[in-house]
């Protein structure tokens, strides 16, 4: 059983081949997360946990101290921010995501996979940088009296309860992985491209209202909701998800159509109109610049609310590593492998950074074709608490709701690719039959 895990190992810092300064990978990983996932393989092996069912997760039932004094919190300060601060960041954010949309209709190619970075490019990226300097400061200034009301409030809460200051110890070894990922502003030119992208699925009004969202309501559900470093004990969970069976088709059919509907940025009109799903969810995962060395590149989700994501991208060949151990299987590999361990084509690796304060959650999430008739899975490894607010499948966005919701998402993206390769009629006479 998965519950609240202790990470022992003791980081060895290794230089690599492509390791920036910083500590970050080609991949976008570092190793001290590379270890964590070495951590992980071990320990699922060694438990017996299926790569094909959830891990037994404790939730507590009714609402505790923890779940009213966060909500007391949210209630002081979030809500304000939310009445004051969304209103103006919807506005100033719609001049750069105006000239966003622009570019794409104007300037990009009707059906692309790339936005290719030209002089012209690099141009528009400063006209974006210039534009958004007003929503930028706004939205720092949020982020900063949120993260400080949390850690005025996290002291209070962590002094007055008994065992506060050991628990908040404890979190901390176990957020300690996913720290220090790749900032954000140092690949602004990637989160230009992406909302671009996103702007051109979503639409203008929808994608800036979720966009502005974004910057005040999320760090207040990764920070103090589903991963609350001073309120409750934290864990990592295993959840997943899968499709139906894909193996009517070839691998590499349901790779490319499953890498187009997330990577592309430019579809045609009709792709574009069924991908602006009746869900809301969107994800756009572009694919790394060319002639660039990283492989990995900034992704955003979007669900009502807007998300920053880093996302890996693996080469597209088969990759079901089994069930033995490997020393250094993933700290010592040129091309570390995917932590699914019924991955047949891993394709995306997501990695949820702490240090990323606009996605709700904390860990990686994978997905990828599985070795289950060639089914997409969607296998997620989530910090998270185990009170009602962080883990009760009735709280939106909590651990256990993302679960159901994918559940519900799978199913439209299964019917995408078999619509793109094997045309509607298949597609329709399947739709549904998720096992």
């Amino acid at each position: 059983m998965i519950t609240t895990t202790t990470h022992t190992t003791q980081s060895v810092r290794r230089r690599r081949k492509g390791q920036s300064e910083d500590g970050v990978l080609a991949t976008g990983e570092t190793p001290a997360l590379l270890e964590r996932f070495e951590e992980i393989h071990e320990n699922e092996i060694e438990i017996g946990l299926s790569p094909f069912d959830n891990a037994p997760w404790d939730v507590t039932k009714d609402f505790e101290v923890a779940d009213v004094f966060e909500l007391a919190v949210m209630a002081l300060v979030l809500i304000p921010q939310l009445l004051l601060v969304y209103p103006v960041l919807f506005v100033l954010l719609l001049p750069p995501v105006s000239c966003n949309l622009f570019y794409i209709n104007v300037m990009v190619p009707k059906v692309t996979d790339h936005i290719q970075r030209t002089t012209l490019w690099k141009a528009h990226c400063f006209i974006q940088a210039v534009l958004c300097i007003p929503a930028a400061a706004l939205a720092l200034m949020s982020l900063l009296v949120s993260r400080a009301a949390m850690l005025i409030f996290g002291t209070i809460y962590c002094t007055l309860d008994e065992g506060g200051w050991a628990r908040y110890r404890r979190n901390l070894d176990v957020i300690k992985p996913y720290c220090n990922g790749p900032p954000l502003y140092r690949y602004f030119a990637d989160c230009v491209a992406v909302a671009a992208g996103m702007v051109h699925r979503r639409g203008l009004v929808e994608f800036t209202s979720s966009f502005a969202i974004m910057f005040v309501l999320v760090p207040w559900v990764k920070y103090w909701i589903t991963g609350n470093i001073y309120t409750s004990d934290l864990g990592e969970r295993f959840i997943t998800q899968f499709g139906e069976q894909m193996d009517d088709m070839t691998l590499e059919q349901v790779a490319s159509s499953f890498r187009a509907y997330l990577s592309k940025a430019k579809h045609s009109e009709a792709n574009r109109e069924y991908i602006h799903n009746p869900l809301l969810f969107c994800p756009h995962f572009p694919f790394p610049p060319r002639g660039k060395r990283r492989k990995f590149a900034i992704g955003l989700e979007h669900s009502g609310i807007a998300c920053f994501v880093h996302t890996r991208h693996f080469k597209s060949k088969p990759s079901n590593y089994g069930n033995g151990r490997s020393e250094s299987r993933y700290l010592n590999a040129a091309e570390p492998p995917a932590l699914s361990r019924s991955a047949e084509v891993p394709v995306y690796r997501v990695i949820l950074w702490r240090s990323n304060p606009y996605h709700i959650y904390t860990g990686v999430v994978e997905a990828s074709i599985s070795t289950k008739q060639q089914a997409l899975e969607h296998p997620m490894w989530l910090i998270s608490a185990h009170n009602k607010l962080a883990c009760d499948p009735k709280i939106l966005m909590s651990t256990s709701w993302i679960d159901l919701f994918f559940d519900r998402f799978i199913p439209h993206l299964d019917h995408f690719i078999r619509m793109n390769e094997l045309g509607r009629e298949a597609a329709d006479s399947y739709a549904g039959n998720v096992e």
